[in-house]
């Protein structure tokens, strides 16, 4: 699901960014890593401000050795006492609960769909939307239905996510010029194709959006698999990449929001 281009994106995406590596002496390769954002709160409130755990890997053959635990407790020691979150793995959430008092979790899980592209069905796109590129709406105009979806200002973040390295961006538009979607296709390190964010009022607008980014991609088959994570009481969602994947889409659930404080979004 990450690009090589991630570490870059948080970096310059966020007022602090902190990344930590693991390597191994004698081979000098990366091992694991883990990394921290700060998230200040749009309203000024410092209970709103947020930590945000992400991109934590061990490689299998260093797993039970403890180094996860180091890199892990290390970053939290950089958030202290503030309000942090990361999304769990499903194997991994109670753990995360117990020991690190990430207890306070959003009602849903996240799933993951995932199919071979040579399986996948391209949707049509529906009469009733209009499929843009990103450099074809105002810029504002997709922050504030963002905005409005995460309830957070992310306003760096996002753009740099779904501009930077080998992504397909659309945008869905009414009849009147309003934003109603927005989707982003990006081609992943291990070469599979991730869509995310992929936010629409509609269904009709969810599918004409993939019709248009899937429809971006040259030689769709070379990569391997199509997937997406997204939260599993989404029922549209569910129905939309079942629809496209003509009885072959694979659906489990994958992770858990958490907090250690507070749930500041849903």
């Amino acid at each position: 699901m990450f690009m090589a281009e991630d570490y870059s994106t948080w970096m310059n995406s966020f007022e602090k960014f902190w990344y930590y590596m693991a390597i191994d002496k004698d081979s000098n390769e990366a091992v694991g890593g883990v990394c921290l954002a700060f998230d200040r709160s749009v309203s000024g409130n410092s209970d709103e401000d947020l930590y945000y755990v992400g991109m934590y890997y061990v490689r299998p053959e260093w797993r039970g050795s403890g180094l996860g635990t180091m890199l892990f407790e290390k970053i939290l020691k950089i958030a202290g006492n503030s309000n942090t979150v990361l999304n769990g793995v499903m194997k991994m959430t109670d753990r995360y609960a117990a020991k690190y008092s990430f207890d306070k979790m959003v009602e849903y899980k996240h799933n993951f769909a995932s199919i071979s592209t040579e399986k996948l069905v391209i949707p049509r796109i529906d009469s009733q939307c209009f499929i843009k590129d990103l450099t074809e709406v105002n810029e504002s105009d997709v922050i504030a239905y963002d905005a409005k979806i995460s309830h957070r200002n992310r306003s760096k973040y996002l753009l740099n996510y779904i501009t930077v390295g080998s992504c397909y961006t659309k945008v869905a538009v009414d009849s009147k010029g309003k934003i109603i979607g927005i989707g982003c296709l990006r081609v992943t390190y291990s070469n599979d194709l991730c869509t995310g964010p992929l936010y629409a009022d509609n269904e009709a607008a969810a599918r004409s959006l993939l019709a248009g980014m899937l429809s971006m991609v040259p030689n769709l088959t070379s990569h391997k698999t199509f997937a997406s994570l997204y939260p599993a009481i989404n029922e549209d969602a569910t129905r939309l990449f079942e629809s496209i994947g003509d009885g072959h889409m694979k659906i489990v659930p994958f992770s858990q929001c958490q907090f250690t404080k507070k749930i500041c979004f849903n």
